[in-house]
Parts: C-alpha cells; structure tokens; sequence
C-alpha cells in the first residue's frame, strides 16, 4: 500500500470513529440523566448570573401564610368573606389586578354571596382552576376545577388556569399559555393577569383552539417565542424573596377588622389603613398587579424552580406566575440554541478532536478537550446573559467525552493489535522474552533495514551430506527437527534472534532487533552451550539406537561481531527480518574456516574483544591471522574453547603451549614452532586439529621460507 493509500485510510478511520462518536453522543443525549444533567446545567446559569432588577416591577406578592393562618380568627380555609374584604381593601389601595392562585371549588354559603358582591363590583379579580383528568375504565375524560357556580357566574372574568408543568426532574421551567375545554379557550393565570394589565381583549389573543405554527404566541401588542406549540420559557428573576410580598392579614387588618394580635394586645394597630404605617396611606398596591396565593407548608403548593434557598429549591407557586408576568412584561424572553447548530459543534468537536488525538497524541487530545469544554461552557454563560440563549451543553461534553474515550480506546487497541502484530512477526525466530522486550520498549525495527551493531552466528553439521545418504528421508527429517529445535531453543533462551534455516545449517545474530549489550558474550556462551547439547543428543542418540555416524554428529560454528544491516528484506508481499553486510559474510567464513583447522567454533577478534569486556567466563585459543575468500583486509580468528566452568586443566595446558608456539611461528623460528605445536598437539581432541594444521605449514616454511615482508598472514584459498 503506498503512502497516499495509508494517508487516505487513516483519514477515513479518524472520521469514521468520529462519526460513531456523534451517533453516540446524539443516543445519549436521550437518555433521561443526561436530560436532567441539561436541565440542571440550565438551572446552574440563572444561579451564575444571580438576581435580575424588579424595582419597578407592578407585581406584589399576598401570601396566604402561616402568619396569616395565626392572625386570623379562622384556621384556613377561611370564610369567603374575608376574600371579600381583601379584594375591596386592595381596589381601596388602587390595585389594577387582582389574581388568586386559589381554587375557591368549595361552597361557603354563608359568605360566597358577599365574596361574589365583590367580585362583581370591581371586575378586576381573576379566581384560580384548573382541568383535572381523570381515569375512567373506557377513556380519559377532562374535568374542570374551577370556582363554585355561584363566584364563577358572578366574576366578569374568565378562571385563570393555575397548574404547571414540572419537565422530567420535576422543576418549572416552562409556562403555558393555555387549554382547550369543550372547544372553549381557557389561559394561564399570568396570561390573564397580563390581559386585563393591559387591556387586552380575547380578539388580540391567539386562540389555543386554533392551530398556529408561527414561531410566537400573540397577547396584544407581546409576541411571546414558543418554547414548545404551546408554552415559552420562564425568565425567573431571582430566588424566593425577588418580588414584594406581604402577608395576607395586612391588608384585611383595617379599622373594621380585629386580628388575634390586637385582641391579645387590646388595641388596634391597622396595617393596611393605618395613615402612617399603613399600607393604604403607603401606596403599596397603587397601580399593582396583585398576586395570591399560598406559602403554609400546609397547602403543599411548592415547586422545584432554578434558584435555590438555602439548599432547597422549591418555592410557592404564585411566584412562578409572577416570574412569568415579569417575564411577558419585560419582554425579556429565553430561547433556545439552535439544534441543528449544536449537532454541527458536535461534529466539529468529534473531527478535531479525533484528528488531534490520532496525529498528535492523546495526552493532547485531552488537553484540547478539557479547553474546548471550559472554553464552551464560558460560551453558554455569554449566550444566556448577553442574548437569553439557552445553549446545549451535554451534547457538546458528551461529543468531547466520547470521542476522546473512543480514540484513547481506538488507540490501544491499535497498540495492543501492532503488538500482536510484532509479537507474531518476531516470535517465529525471536525469543518470547526478547519480543517482550521489544514490545515494551516500543523500539520497532524501521522497515527497509537499519545498520546495527551486533554479532552474527553461523553454525553448519559437519559433513550432513553423509547423513542424508545413509538415512531415510522420514529418518533424516526426524533428526534434523529434533536437533534444529534443541539448538534453536538454547538461542532464544539467550536472546538470539533466529534469521534462518539453510538446511541443517542455523543462521542467527545477537544484539537486534532489540539492543543486547552483551551480545557477542551472548553469541559465544550459545555456542558453548550448543556443542554441550549435542554431546547429550549424542548419548541420547546412542540409546536410541542411531548409526555411529549420527551419534559421533559435530557442528561447526563461525561468529564475527561488527556493523551490519538488519531489518524486513524481501519483496512488499513476501518478506523477512534478516541481515546482510560484510561482517555477516565474515561470520560465515569463520564457519567454514573452522573445518580446515579442525574447530568446533571460530570467532574473530572484535567478537573475542566485545565478550571478554562483559565476562570472563570463556576461554579462547588464539588461531591465526587470515584473509578468507571474497575480502583483502586480514583478520585474528581464535577457537573458542568453551566456559571457563567446564574446560579442563589439559586444555587450559594446550591453549598455552599453542600461543607460545604461535609466537615463534611469527618469529620464523619454524624449528621451535614445531616443537611446541607436537607438545600441543598431543593434548588436541580431534584427529583434525590447529596443532596439525601449523606442524604441516612450519614443514612447508622451512622447505619454502616466506618473503621478507611477511607478516604471517595465511590466505584462505577456499570458503
């Protein structure tokens, strides 16, 4: 695959996992505590922005408190004419509106006349209902709850419904504007307060009983944005405690009317027509709209609304009405962000944010998500208290949250995969160890080969070609396997990489793809530990009943330590991880080279030096200095003899008469040579062997001495 080809793959997964991301985000946004997660984000910004000014605002607030409830002579529900009273004291002190969040459903025949007189003369007074449904076993039929028939018909002005509509968490958010009831218009309290306010007639109001999808709700010259067909959101101005309030026994408490306080004190103190401290002589309802309703906990007219007390954020009804006539008033309306804007910052989210985390890396990823949800948030604050906008703020989060979890996951499973992927690659001719190591080193070889320094090791079957003659093919399959995989197994355990198998031949090196600092000391204790093996393949050989050939099997193995090329060699569809370079061929040559001095195992000098500079557990015999074949620069060669542990005195004994025969070798004293390299040679293990190899040569100076500038270097004429 070329490298456009992977360009454009990799684009396609980001913007498909960012996508998946949307989808996501967009199915969690319905889940109902992501809703109420929105919801209280929308409380959490009437909280932030903090009251609003109602100073001139016309609302004041009567509370049918448990103040009152212990003035008045009556314990609640009191007689209908004491409403009289109020209703009167109120158009005394010039209010404009009068409303009742109060259902009077209940029949006081003694005092509803007086309450109806009332009523009737100041025609300024709306009286609470409401609609009830209820169950029936065929059908769900409505029911009015409204006033008794006799303040109903005496009243000029329609029941103004007083019932809200909690959203899913059970807070009042939204206000209606109304309901339909036997093909009949029936509006909210605040609606109806704000008609007869302003003077409004039922023609300047749209009717609910007729379909209107325009985008506002018309009351007179207030055109009100639908928040849903048939409701708008309430602006609340402040907590409980915003509006004016006064306790309802205030304003019945004229000099007519005696509470349980004057009783007990013996004296009247009036206020409401007090001409000091009344509220009569005040003006505290000149001009107002006056607002009804309950605050005794008794009543259990409460509701949850954005603002909270003290921890609680439940309020009497009456002021959600009130928050909503303010809201109508001042024209100061809430709407909501676009959705189809907030899905395209949702996208926009997922694409930067996936395209971040999948070329940068996730801890950035996760920076820019936590600054895009602080900096959207700050957006939200702005939008609501400079525009009274509402904008979305879960799907966005959840956009952000998403993406980056599914990007973070993406990535580890693409880890986790490439691990595999190496792990599967390198574990054919790596050590499990070893591909751990590279695993979690994360050191990857780069592809197309990189220049290393490490040790290459050869090792061969002495004459297997007599093998495969003597033995049967299955037999011949069966020996090899189970030497291939004893000699394979003691280069893993030490770290080896495994390049390749040449038929009985084992090509492996030390030191890549994952760097051993001790490799050639790796490479050399291999070897000693493989001719060890096959002495005991060899007695188990024997047992087994194999030919003498087979149990009497040697190896021969060449090492060389120096700069080569490792990396996946081959063509794009069919590779493999190798090594190639001049020191490799020199590896090799060592190889061969041990057969014509009759060694088990020949190393170069450079991996003689790099393993003895990690330890001293080897013991090496100093060979020669050659030229093998295909190369001009010469180089020192020694046998290694094997681990210090398991080598005798008579070969430590050898190894030092052979140096000191290679000395006087060098020196062209061929008389002495020879006379050291026979004591050698009677301590060699083998019939072919190094001490042999120089008795012959030291003859052949002797007849034919070497030019003078001869430096000892012999030249290998054969591989």
């Amino acid at each position: 695959m070329n490298t456009t080809n992977k360009k454009q793959k990799k684009h396609i997964q980001v913007i498909t996992i960012a996508l998946a991301a949307f989808v996501v985000s967009v199915l969690l946004i319905f889940f109902k505590p992501v809703q109420n997660l929105e919801l209280r984000h929308d409380d959490l910004l009437f909280e932030m922005r903090g009251e609003l000014d109602v100073s001139d605002s016309p609302i004041v607030l009567v509370a049918i408190s448990q103040q009152a409830d212990e003035e008045i002579q009556f314990k609640y529900p009191w007689p209908t004419n004491l409403h009289a009273r109020l209703v009167d004291n109120l158009n005394r002190a010039g209010a404009k509106v009068i409303a009742f969040d109060v259902i009077f459903d209940n029949s006081d025949p003694i005092n509803d006349s007086l309450f109806a007189e009332s009523l009737k003369k100041h025609g300024n007074v709306i009286l609470g209902g409401e609609f009830q449904t209820n169950q029936t076993t065929v059908s769900k039929l409505n029911s009015s709850l409204f006033p008794n028939a006799v303040l109903l018909n005496a009243n000029p002005n329609k029941p103004g419904l007083v019932g809200v509509s909690p959203d899913l968490d059970g807070a009042v958010r939204t206000y209606n504007f109304g309901n339909v009831h036997r093909g009949e218009s029936y509006y909210r309290l605040g609606v109806e307060i704000i008609r007869i306010f302003k003077g409004i007639s039922y023609k300047e109001i749209d009717d609910i009983n007729t379909e209107n999808e325009a985008p506002y709700f018309t009351l007179g010259s207030y055109e009100i944005p639908k928040n849903r067909a048939n409701s708008f959101l309430i602006n609340y101005y402040g907590p409980e405690g915003t509006f004016s309030e006064v306790s309802y026994e205030e304003i019945i408490d004229d000099s007519s009317y005696t509470t349980v306080f004057e009783s007990q004190l013996g004296a009247q103190v009036n206020s409401f027509d007090d001409p000091e401290i009344g509220h009569l002589n005040r003006g505290t309802f000149k001009d107002k709209v006056v607002l009804i309703g309950a605050t005794m906990p008794l009543l259990k007219d409460f509701y949850a609304t954005p603002y909270a007390n003290e921890g609680n954020n439940e309020r009497p009804g009456y002021q959600i009405h009130a928050n909503a006539v303010q809201t109508i008033l001042d024209s100061n309306y809430l709407s909501h962000f676009n959705n189809w804007y907030t899905l395209l910052i949702m996208v926009f989210f997922c694409l930067v944010l996936a395209f971040v985390n999948r070329y940068i890396n996730a801890f950035m990823g996760s920076l820019i998500a936590l600054f895009l949800a602080g900096a959207f948030f700050g957006i939200t604050y702005w939008a609501f208290v400079s525009l009274n906008v509402i904008m979305m703020v879960t799907g966005p989060l959840l956009a952000l949250f998403v993406t980056q979890s599914g990007m973070v996951s993406y990535e580890y499973y693409m880890e986790q995969k490439e691990k595999r992927r190496i792990k599967s690659m390198f574990s054919s001719y790596v050590s499990p160890e070893l591909v751990d190591q590279m695993i979690k080193s994360g050191n990857e070889p780069k592809l197309g080969g990189n220049e290393e320094y490490i040790t290459a090791f050869f090792s061969d079957i002495v004459s297997f070609s007599t093998f495969s003659e003597q033995l049967k093919p299955h037999q011949l399959v069966k020996l090899i396997n189970e030497y291939l995989d004893a000699m394979t197994g003691i280069i893993n355990d030490q770290g080896g990489t495994l390049d390749k198998y040449i038929g009985d031949a084992i090509v492996s090196f030390f030191g890549a793809p994952v760097e051993i600092k001790d490799h050639a000391f790796k490479a050399c204790k291999t070897a000693c530990l493989m001719q060890y093996e096959l002495m005991k393949l060899s007695e188990k050989w024997e047992r087994d009943g194999w030919p003498e050939l087979i149990v009497n099997m040697r190896q021969r193995i060449g090492i060389n330590t120096g700069l080569v090329i490792t990396g996946n060699m081959g063509s794009s569809k069919r590779f493999n991880y190798t090594m190639m370079g001049d020191n490799v061929n020199l590896a090799a040559r060592c190889e061969s080279a041990a057969q014509f001095y009759g060694v088990d195992i020949m190393v170069t000098e450079s991996t003689k030096n790099e393993a003895e500079s990690s330890s001293d557990e080897l013991v090496f015999r100093k060979l020669d200095k050659i030229v093998v074949k295909g190369r001009s620069q010469p180089v020192k060669v020694y046998e290694l003899t094997g681990l210090k542990q398991y080598v005798s005195g008579s070969l430590l004994k050898r190894n030092q008469i052979f140096e000191e025969a290679l000395i006087a070798y060098y020196s062209r004293d061929w008389t002495t040579a020879q006379s050291h390299f026979r004591r050698s040679l009677e301590l060699e293990i083998h019939e072919n062997n190094p001490s042999r190899v120089f008795i012959e040569r030291c003859e052949m100076m002797r007849e034919i001495p070497p030019p003078v500038e001869w430096n000892g270097i012999f030249v290998m004429e054969q591989k």
